[in-house]
């Protein structure tokens, strides 16, 4: 099951890089949990995504005020008890204010019935690896 479910992950972070919502929801539980980054940062750690019409709020949200936000994978391996860790990179402009920004990004995600189930995002890769027991 490990491959498979890096392939999932895999596919959705493909799915986002060409912009293809019904393929990366095809991929996506429909009772999926999405902890998103800069919500967690603006809004708190509890702020979440519900569901198949929350995610498609998240990629408007995504796409509409951010130019060009970008995830770069530098690594996806499976941890175990159906979780996977992203390492990587995030890129965006602010659509209004053209701010610039780049972080560090990881991503904890859970996957359920061959589907994106739960997901915590961060802009470190600590805490994603501490998350999940592998703290380096």
């Amino acid at each position: 099951m490990s491959q498979e479910n890096v392939e999932i992950v895999t596919g959705n972070l493909r799915a986002w890089q060409h912009d293809d919502l019904e393929a990366f929801l095809l991929r996506t539980h429909p009772e999926i949990e999405w902890y998103a980054v800069l919500e967690r940062l603006v809004e708190g750690p509890e702020s979440a995504y519900h569901g198949h019409e929350g995610v498609r709020r998240l990629w408007d949200t995504y796409r509409t005020e951010l130019d060009g936000f970008e995830v770069e994978a530098e690594e996806i391996r499976d941890v175990g008890d159906d979780r996977v860790v992203l390492l990587g990179r995030i890129r965006w402009r602010g659509t209004a204010s053209g701010i610039e920004s780049e972080s560090p990004f990881g991503m904890v995600i859970t996957v359920r019935d061959g589907k994106m189930f739960h997901s915590v995002d961060y802009v470190s890769h600590v805490e994603p690896l501490e998350a999940v027991g592998l703290a380096e």
